[in-house]
């Protein structure tokens, strides 16, 4: 019963998202602007394929944390994420950066000094036998330094790109297990 409730749930915010971008189509063709409805169409476009990426990255809990963390949100941090290829890892890290994305996006959350919206943006990439994740801000000041409220996970290597109190870049890399499955 609960799970049919969620995913009803989560059926009606997809509907909601897609009325929304609908009617913004249709009200720019009805005012013969369709330079401005054929972009959101391609923006519409481009956030599906990036949606199908993340829905087939291996990492199903984490994977829905990051597709309905906007709908959900309970401050002004906004996700978003990106793949620049077709990527798949093993599910064994599933909760793991579950975890850690939630504990991030929290700290990152309870910093902020606005209530206008900011964006947390994940970059995901493959190599041979790892995979990373950049971790961006820029945007409003945080109230402590991005070193102080990230936890660095202990499984990745971490280099910091860039670090102020208004802009961070963090790049983990994960190693794939040594008898785990080559992707």
């Amino acid at each position: 019963m609960i799970e049919s409730k969620l995913k009803l749930e989560l059926l009606q915010h997809c509907r909601h998202d897609w009325m929304n971008k609908l009617q913004m189509i249709k009200g720019n063709l009805e005012l013969s602007n369709i330079e401005r409805a054929t972009q959101i169409i391609d923006e519409m476009v481009i956030e599906s394929r990036q949606e199908a990426l993340l829905t087939g990255l291996g990492t199903p809990s984490f994977s829905e944390w990051l597709l309905t963390y906007n709908w959900y949100r309970p401050g002004p941090l906004r996700l978003g994420y990106e793949f620049t290829e077709r990527m798949k890892i093993p599910e064994a890290f599933d909760h793991l950066l579950l975890n850690w994305a939630k504990k991030t996006t929290a700290a990152v959350d309870k910093a902020l000094n606005t209530p206008s919206d900011q964006e947390l943006y994940f970059l995901f990439e493959q190599y041979e036998e790892s995979f990373s994740i950049v971790v961006e801000y820029e945007g409003e000041p945080l109230q402590s330094s991005p070193e102080e409220i990230i936890q660095e996970p202990i499984e990745a290597q971490v280099e910091w790109i860039k670090q102020s109190s208004a802009s961070f870049s963090i790049k983990l890399t994960f190693d794939y297990p040594v008898s785990g499955v080559k992707v």
